[in-house]
């Protein structure tokens, strides 16, 4: 039996090990950015619990696998780092023609000069959507070419909406652009000339994945799912989560020096296609499957 996420990993755990059953867990640690308290070790105490019946926990990143063995969650021989990636194949820089783009963006309102900032996360706080309006705001007050996208999941049972009239009440509606529930990804990163992801907490970042695959300089906020992809100053920037006037900067150093930016974005692609390819997660899994079954 294959689990993940906590409540179904320990049901599915101990209904498996009663049925004879080896179990592998994809780990979700939803403890990891809780604030320290009665709540955090609950979900630690459940981690440790479904581990007993485990046989074997995939983690995303290696701070994580770091991490479940400094907990006590899991021996050294019961964890194994998966990954994450993508079709890079489908997130490919040079997939769409310039054309395309430029239409693309005509029909948003967005100048052909205009330099883009973007992001693609659910319209939520905890995605760092508040900060990142809050930078761009002060950024296009000296940039007046300046625009920014936002592809924008809303979800209905999110507890943590942004307003979507915010950036009219901030007074920067008209260089806002926001895609709902877009799902031509690849043409929303094309719109982008650098890729923002402001979020509080993470396990390994789709968008940013793709964002990487895209060749998009990237600035993200330093946490562990975000530092998997992003390298400070060798293939993006790396900023303080919750940090408005830490984004704002990053963004513009990238803004004032394009030539750098371009080139960081050409290492993220590099990183992206020797470490992000789904087909490399897919064979680690079968790895796992392996190891288990040959116990």
């Amino acid at each position: 039996m294959h689990t993940q996420l906590p409540k179904p990993t320990l049901i599915g755990a101990i209904a498996a090990k009663l049925a004879g059953l080896p179990v592998i867990n994809t780990a979700r640690p939803m403890f990891r950015e809780m604030p320290p308290g009665l709540k955090k070790k609950f979900f630690i105490w459940i981690e440790k619990i479904s581990g007993w019946f485990t046989d074997l926990s995939m983690v995303e990143n290696p701070f994580d696998l770091e991490m479940y063995k400094s907990l006590g969650i899991a021996p050294a021989h019961k964890l194994a780092v998966q990954g994450n990636g993508i079709d890079l194949s489908r997130f490919n820089p040079g997939g769409l023609a310039a054309g395309k783009i430029g239409k693309k963006r005509a029909e948003l309102g967005i100048p052909e000069d205009a330099v883009v900032i973007g992001t693609a996360a659910r319209f939520v706080y905890e995605k760092g959507i508040a900060e990142l309006l809050t930078a761009f705001k002060e950024l296009s007050q000296k940039y007046p070419k300046l625009h920014l996208v936002v592809a924008a999941l809303f979800l209905p049972s999110e507890k943590d909406l942004v307003p979507r009239d915010l950036p009219a009440k901030m007074g920067i509606a008209d260089r806002v652009c926001i895609l709902e529930n877009m799902r031509d990804m690849e043409m929303a990163y094309s719109l982008m000339d650098i890729f923002v992801l402001a979020t509080h907490r993470d396990c390994f970042p789709r968008s940013l994945i793709e964002a990487a695959a895209m060749a998009r300089p990237i600035v993200a906020t330093e946490i562990d799912g975000c530092k998997v992809v992003v390298q400070h100053e060798k293939n993006g920037l790396l900023v303080p989560p919750k940090d408005a006037p830490a984004l704002e900067r990053a963004l513009e150093r990238l803004l004032k020096d394009p030539g750098w930016a371009k080139e960081l974005g050409i290492k993220a692609r590099e990183f992206a296609l020797e470490n992000l390819n789904e087909q490399k997660v897919c064979e680690q899994i079968a790895e796992c499957y392996q190891i288990v079954l040959s116990r």
